[in-house]
């Protein structure tokens, strides 16, 4: 019994960590790297000639995503929530998930210079390229199955909007007379991430206040 209660306790106080809406901002910033280049084009403000300029967006976007991670989970969280040493089974899942995370890298390289060399079709009678077909697949499955080791409820669904994100907008480019398919598409999949994120944020802040603040 003891040793459900503190398997029990440590399972709740992993799942406080996704409190702080840090995870979710993150993500959604990852997935908003992806559609704002494309949003641009279709405003007229940049061209895909060169990949240059839509590449250097997507890095700083998402740069900007992992330094927020970061800082915040090291100058935010930790200091209202405290370090917790998890057991060896969390340690063992967190393991599988950073193990899912690098072969979805290697994939998703692996995909990228695969299109870049046009060795996978783009798709002329869908209008939806092979690599974004693998990048929803593949995504969709990796993120699942670290929500399960993670105990991020949330994760199942933004698995989901990850995978329908790209298909959808290049196949509403294709076969709809949206004006903006890219900028609806990204509104959709990772706008409620963002909302989610900052709302959960924001109450984390006020549910939360720094411990070295109010001892100060």
């Amino acid at each position: 019994m003891e040793q459900l209660n503190i398997k029990a306790l440590e399972k709740r106080a992993f799942r406080s960590f996704f409190r702080d809406g840090i995870y979710d901002v993150f993500l959604g910033g990852i997935l908003l790297s992806f559609g704002l280049p494309l949003i641009l084009s279709e405003f007229g403000w940049i061209h895909y000639e060169t990949m240059a300029i839509p590449l250097i967006i997507s890095i700083i976007v998402n740069v900007s995503a992992l330094v927020f991670f970061v800082f915040g989970k090291k100058y935010i969280t930790a200091p209202r929530l405290g370090i917790i040493r998890f057991g060896k089974t969390r340690k063992r899942k967190m393991m599988h998930v950073r193990l899912l995370l690098a072969i979805s890298v290697l994939i998703g390289l692996a995909t990228f210079f695969l299109t870049l060399f046009k060795i996978l079709p783009v798709g002329a009678e869908t209008g939806i390229p092979a690599a974004s077909m693998i990048f929803g697949i593949q995504v969709l499955i990796v993120f699942s199955l670290a929500a399960y080791f993670m105990d991020f409820t949330r994760l199942y669904l933004y698995a989901f909007l990850f995978a329908v994100s790209m298909p959808v907008t290049f196949w509403l480019k294709k076969n709809a007379a949206f004006t903006y398919p890219s900028l609806y598409v990204s509104c959709l999949t990772a706008g409620p991430m963002l909302v989610i994120g900052l709302i959960l944020f924001v109450r984390f802040l006020r549910q939360y206040p720094n411990k070295e603040r109010v001892a100060g």
